[in-house]
C-alpha cells in the first residue's frame, strides 16, 4: 500500500469518527443505540386574550428500552390558567431507510384551578419523520368535568407537520411547524404556527425552543390573535 493510499484511508477513518460523534445526539425522539435516559425541562412565557401574560414550567423524562419501545412522562404548571398537567406516553418505533415511524398512545390529565375544571385526554397518534420533514396524525377523546357534570368530545383530530433546514442528525437545526396541539393540550381548530430550533452545547446536552403564534377562530388564520408564546429548554441524555 502506498503512502498516499494510507493517508487517504486514515483521513476517511478520522472523518467517519467525527461524523459519528456529531450524531450522538440527534435532536429527535429516536434512540441512538447507547443512551437510554432523556430528561428535559423548559420555561415558557406568553400572552393570550383570556388570561393576559402567563408563564409555564415543565419537566419531562423518557426511557428507551431499545430501538423499538420507549415510555415517557411529564408534568407542568401554567400560571395564567392555573393549569396543572401530567401525562404518560408510550411509543413503538420502526424505520424504513431514512424514514422513522412512531405509534404513540398517551393519557393526559389537566386541572384548571381558575375554572375548577378537570380535563382527561386519551390520544393515539402516528408520526412519520424524515431527515427534513415530519407529519403527525391522530385522534383524541377528551372528557371535561365541571361542578359535578361531565362532557366528552369523542372526535378531536390531531394533526401537525414541520420542516427543518438541516437534517435531524446535525448538531443544530431550525425549522417551522404547523399543528393543533402542544405538549399539554389538544384542540380542534386553533392552529399553532411557529419556529423551532435546537443546538448542542456539549456532548449529549442541548438547548431547544419555540416561538409559537395561535390565531383565534375556526381554521381562519386571518382572524385576531389568540396567543403568542416563547419556549426555551435544556435536554440531557445519558
Amino acid at each position: 500500500m502506498t503512502a498516499k493510499a494510507r493517508l487517504l484511508i486514515s483521513l476517511a477513518l478520522v472523518l467517519t469518527t467525527i461524523s459519528t460523534a456529531a450524531q450522538t445526539f440527534r435532536g429527535e425522539s429516536k434512540f441512538d443505540g447507547t443512551h437510554h435516559n432523556e430528561a428535559s425541562g423548559y420555561l415558557q412565557a406568553g400572552d393570550n386574550i383570556i388570561t393576559g401574560f402567563f408563564a409555564a414550567f415543565n419537566a419531562h423524562y423518557k426511557y428507551h428500552f431499545d430501538n423499538k419501545w420507549s415510555v415517557e412522562g411529564a408534568t407542568g404548571y401554567q400560571t395564567g390558567k392555573q393549569q396543572l398537567s401530567v401525562y404518560a406516553k408510550g411509543a413503538y418505533h420502526f424505520s424504513v431507510g431514512y424514514h422513522d415511524f412512531y405509534v404513540s398512545p398517551k393519557v393526559m390529565y389537566n386541572r384548571y384551578f381558575e375554572y375548577r375544571t378537570n380535563e382527561l385526554t386519551a390520544n393515539l397518534s402516528a408520526t412519520w419523520e424524515t431527515p427534513y420533514f415530519d407529519l403527525t396524525v391522530g385522534e383524541s377523546v377528551i372528557n371535561y368535568g365541571l361542578l359535578g357534570s361531565s362532557y366528552t368530545e369523542p372526535l378531536t383530530l390531531t394533526f401537525g407537520t414541520g420542516v427543518n433546514i438541516r437534517p435531524r442528525w446535525n448538531s443544530w437545526n431550525i425549522g417551522i411547524f404547523f399543528r393543533n396541539y402542544d405538549e399539554f393540550y389538544y384542540e380542534n381548530w386553533n392552529i399553532n404556527w411557529g419556529l423551532r430550533f435546537y443546538a448542542d452545547i456539549k456532548k449529549n446536552n442541548n438547548i431547544f425552543g419555540e416561538l409559537n403564534v395561535r390565531p383565534a377562530g375556526s381554521m381562519s388564520q386571518l382572524a385576531s390573535k389568540y396567543e403568542t408564546t416563547i419556549k426555551i429548554g435544556f435536554r440531557k441524555i445519558w
